[in-house]
């Protein structure tokens, strides 16, 4: 038998903070235009053009640093040769001279396999000037990743509500979706990007998502790009 509504006991305000929650995840635009097309790293290197000094964690931009030459800093947990330049863990908090010292942090691909992505993405506004620009990509329909001796692991997924109150902290964050539903479940075969994507481009992932409104695509998605940017001033990110 169910309690009456004004039997029951009440530990908190669970109105007030559900719509607090809601208003967190409605604050996070919604961009659809790399659904089928990812050039979200080219856009990276037109919107970090003017900045003096880049991070680039897990040298996200490998295919493009030449682009931010003599302006960027890679940041990894592991020693891979020709990189990092900075040896450290995200999750830990980063040194006094790092603070404040970006334009820009990039991590694209990196917040799955942290232990702690929330004191990872603290460390990344810290370390960014005030409005200073974050570049994330974080997936959310995707298989298991992480290589069999561990050297790195494979944590979590964030959906597009989990992403919105990670940055709660950030201004002017938007989310762009990459692939619909039903292109997000074909690529999980391994054939379909190396074979079907690379030969037609988002061509077959367009027609698949055609079925189904954008709001399917945005939430059933293979993951997100992501921008955000820091608070002019500290106080903002207490609101």
């Amino acid at each position: 038998m169910r309690t009456p509504l004004s039997e029951r006991r009440v530990i908190h305000d669970v109105d007030a903070i559900l719509r607090e929650k809601r208003d967190i995840t409605l604050r996070a635009a919604i961009d659809m235009r790399f659904l089928h097309e990812d050039a979200s790293r080219d856009m990276i290197v037109r919107e970090v053009a003017s900045a003096e000094r880049i991070l680039d964690v897990g040298a996200s931009m490998r295919d493009h640093l030449a682009a931010l030459e003599g302006r960027v800093e890679t940041l990894d947990i592991i020693d891979y040769g020709d990189y990092p330049d900075i040896m450290g863990d995200v999750c830990s908090p980063f040194p006094s001279d790092m603070k404040g010292r970006y334009d820009a942090v990039i991590a694209l691909a990196i917040l799955e396999h942290v232990y702690d992505p929330a004191a990872a993405v603290e460390n990344f506004r810290a370390a960014l000037r005030p409005d200073g620009q974050l570049f994330l990509y974080i997936p959310w329909m995707w298989r298991y990743h992480a290589n069999r001796p561990l050297e790195f692991q494979d944590y979590q997924r964030l959906s597009r509500d989990g992403i919105a109150y990670l940055l709660r902290d950030f201004e002017d964050v938007t989310l762009y979706p990459l692939r619909g539903k039903w292109a997000a479940r074909m690529n999980f075969f391994r054939f379909w990007k190396r074979r079907i994507e690379k030969r037609f481009g988002g061509r077959f992932n367009r027609l698949l998502d055609a079925r189904v409104d954008d709001w399917q695509n945005t939430v059933q998605t293979s993951g997100y790009f992501v921008t955000a940017r820091c608070p002019l001033a500290l106080e903002n990110a207490a609101t």
